[in-house]
């Protein structure tokens, strides 16, 4: 018998993520409207290929359902899935090392930046080179 084991590290965070866009308040309305078309699909009595067929019945309720989770998580924002995804991640293994603050040097929150900027007007720098060539 064949182990279940990848198939489940693989569905379980696929399913979780899901749920998570889901509940997520960033992702649009008429985005959510996707996974609950799938659990349509699934209590629904019509199909693509009948339940009473014993394997493709149940075979196509799986293909379709995961094709509509996949689009859903197309379709939301990549930010926001990436947040979901990695992000989460990355906020367990700091809160794990006990820090809970981003791992920078001077500890900034990441919203401010510092910087110097000059403004130069093309016009100008134009008539400086020509006087500069000039003079040479």
């Amino acid at each position: 018998m064949f182990r279940l084991l990848p198939i489940r590290s693989l569905v379980i965070p696929f399913l979780k993520l899901v749920w998570r866009l889901l509940l997520d308040k960033r992702i649009p309305a008429f985005t959510k409207v996707i996974p609950f078309t799938a659990v349509i699909y699934i209590v629904s009595p019509y199909d693509l290929i009948g339940d009473r067929i014993p394997v493709l019945g149940q075979f196509d309720d799986l293909i379709v359902t995961t094709i509509l989770f996949l689009l859903f998580i197309a379709a939301s924002p990549g930010h926001v899935v990436a947040d979901q995804t990695i992000g989460r991640k990355l906020r367990d293994l700091q809160n794990q090392q006990g820090s809970g603050e981003p791992a920078d040097d001077n500890n900034d929150t990441g919203k401010t930046v510092d910087a110097e900027f000059r403004y130069v007007d093309n016009a100008t720098d134009e008539t400086d080179d020509e006087s500069n060539k000039k003079n040479k």
